[in-house]
C-alpha cells in the first residue's frame, strides 16, 4: 500500500525517539503495531464482504439466466407438444371423413 523504504523508516525512527524519548518508545511502536493490526484486519474483512457479493451477485446473474433459458426450452416444448397435437388431431380427423366416405 504505502512504498516506504529502509532509509525512511530509520528517519522516522530517529525523529520518533527525539519526540516522544527512549522510556516512551517501545509502548508508542507496540501501540502503533497493534493498530496498524487493527486497521489490517478491518479492510480485509471489508475486502471478504465485498468479493462475497460480486460472488453472490455473479451467482445471481448466472441463476437468471438459467431461469430465462429453462422458460425458453420449456416453451419450445410446449409449442412443439401442441404442433403435434394439432397434425394428429388433424390427420385423425381426416382419417375418419375418408373412412366415412
Amino acid at each position: 500500500m504505502f512504498d516506504v523504504s529502509f532509509w525512511e523508516l530509520l528517519i522516522i525512527a530517529a525523529i520518533a525517539l527525539v519526540v516522544v524519548g527512549p522510556e516512551r518508545l517501545p509502548r508508542l511502536v507496540r501501540t502503533i503495531g497493534l493498530w496498524m493490526g487493527r486497521a489490517r484486519a478491518s479492510f480485509q474483512s471489508v475486502r471478504d464482504e465485498v468479493e462475497r457479493e460480486v460472488n453472490a451477485e455473479g451467482l445471481r446473474e448466472t441463476r437468471d439466466a438459467v431461469n430465462r433459458k429453462a422458460r425458453e426450452t420449456e416453451r419450445e416444448v410446449n409449442e412443439a407438444v401442441n404442433s403435434t397435437t394439432q397434425s394428429t388431431t388433424t390427420s385423425t380427423k381426416q382419417s375418419k371423413d375418408d373412412g366415412e366416405h
